[in-house]
């Protein structure tokens, strides 16, 4: 493999960071940010249906007012500004800048759903930037994963072939989406969750991204 591209929320960084910043408006924050969660995909997949595109920013505070207005929690806009803002502050997962300071030699680049800013402010806040060659959004197709448009940037910006390029993700849909593009992939399934039944199933499975390397003998 000549490159290596990596979905951002859940592979690189933890969503259950917001976790914590969801304790100050509900005695259920796990419950609440789960809901956000879940929410925020389903947004960008009916979005997508429906070619109403909003960038992921958008999406991701719809979500939140549909999690605060469900939960019947009385948020102020100061309130929502901080929780939205969480997404700029998430965390790495413990074992990410080791795995990609041992795959610097390699072509690296993020493909996401999150907006440019969202990208780049959350790479540029955990010092991980660097790593990275190419931050590719799918603002730039003004669709979501797992349409074949966002995937078609990968080839398009790295200059290799699809074939060549190793995508690395913890979200079942993105890794399906990605091997039916024609990507070689690896499900870092860190919870142990179920692949979708969807005819397609990943090159490797690992736990984490050091589990990814170690089954690769890099």
């Amino acid at each position: 493999m000549k490159g290596f591209v990596f979905d951002a929320y859940g592979t690189l960084f933890d969503i259950n960071s917001v976790v914590e910043a969801c304790k100050h408006i509900t005695q259920d924050p796990e419950g609440f940010s789960k809901l956000w969660r879940a929410k925020q995909l389903e947004y960008t997949f009916l979005r997508s249906l429906m070619e109403k595109y909003k960038d992921f920013w958008e999406v991701t505070e719809d979500a939140l007012i549909f999690a605060i207005n469900s939960f019947g929690i009385n948020a102020s806009q100061i309130e929502r500004k901080k929780l939205i803002e969480t997404y700029l502050y998430l965390k790495p997962f413990v074992e990410v800048e080791d795995a990609l300071e041992h795959l610097k030699n390699h072509e690296l680049a993020v493909l996401s759903n999150g907006s440019p800013m969202m990208l780049n402010t959350l790479l540029e806040n955990n010092g991980l930037k660097h790593y990275f060659r190419h931050i590719l959004s799918a603002d730039e197709v003004r669709t979501y994963k797992p349409s074949p448009k966002v995937y078609a940037l990968v080839p398009k910006y790295l200059g290799i072939p699809k074939e060549e390029i190793f995508f690395v993700s913890s979200n079942s849909f993105d890794v399906v989406g990605a091997k039916a593009f024609g990507f070689k992939v690896c499900w870092i399934n860190r919870s142990g969750t179920q692949l979708d039944e969807l005819g397609m199933k990943p090159d490797v499975i690992a736990k984490t991204l050091e589990g990814m390397i170690g089954a690769l003998g890099l």
